[in-house]
């Protein structure tokens, strides 16, 4: 059933005239994001290829894909609710939980294609500028691993927050709207508890623990003194975990609750 309702879904996403829009700007800003690091290393230096240009694969376009997956979700999910396919997906014998359940499989299915994009963007080009005298990997591969996991839940969190916002509005304008809108508004929250020396309250705040999990430093194997927040790896993984659970139950709760 599983992988019925993943086709499915993808094969909506992908009938869709919106969503190559959306996929063609992501990709031009990744294009421009990589290759303008490349050019500048070919003509005027520093080195970008392989071990260095490691950390600008996994997180420096590591935003923008997480954005751009956000912005995916919400125009998918809010379209059901106005064109009424929501509705009619269940009147022709999908239940509830299967509709959500195609979403939630969904998620990660664009998460994966656009964080994939743009590590093969970003690997094609630093491979071509790399010398043969250099290492593959500057710290232990299992540093870019989990930095590799920690981009892909942190985008995961900013997905479901997205399918939670598009079930409570049900339209794709308000939704993406609300959905852009809400990372400014925790980022304004974290700087004002951070003005009265709140840092661990401000560090737990929901797109606060996104953007941790999408900075390289955080993974460091020596703590970066840079940091607004250090955390502990594997404290920050079950934080992005535990807010992505949040926001998949409220959105469960909400749809399964509200007349189609």
């Amino acid at each position: 059933m599983m992988p019925k309702l993943l086709w499915l879904e993808w094969f909506k996403l992908r009938r869709r005239l919106a969503t190559w829009g959306v996929y063609i700007a992501f990709l031009t800003l990744t294009m421009f994001l990589f290759g303008v690091s490349f050019y500048s290393a070919r003509h005027r230096g520093p080195y970008w290829g392989f071990p260095n240009a490691w950390e600008d694969i996994l997180t420096e376009g590591a935003p923008i894909a997480s954005i751009f997956g956000a912005v995916l979700v919400a125009l998918t999910v809010s379209s059901e609710f106005e064109w009424r396919t929501s509705r009619q997906s269940v009147i022709d014998g999908l239940s509830r939980e299967e509709w959500l359940l195609g979403k939630l499989l969904l998620i990660p299915a664009i998460c994966l294609a656009l964080y994939g994009t743009q590590i093969v963007i970003g690997g094609a080009l630093a491979f071509f500028d790399t010398h043969p005298s250099h290492k593959l990997f500057f710290y232990p591969a299992y540093t870019y691993a989990t930095a590799g996991l920690g981009v892909l839940l942190g985008m995961l969190w900013y997905s479901t927050a997205a399918l939670l916002i598009s079930v409570l509005v049900r339209s794709a304008g308000p939704a993406i709207g609300l959905t852009l809108i809400y990372q400014i508004f925790d980022n304004i929250v974290a700087r004002t508890l951070r003005g009265y020396h709140l840092d661990v309250i401000a560090a737990w705040l929901p797109f606060q623990v996104h953007n941790s999990l999408l900075e390289f430093r955080q993974y460091w194997p020596h703590p970066s003194a840079t940091l607004d927040y250090r955390w502990a790896t594997p404290d920050l993984l079950m934080a992005g975990i535990g807010w992505a659970m949040v926001c998949l139950l409220a959105a469960g709760c909400v749809y399964l609750r509200r007349d189609l």
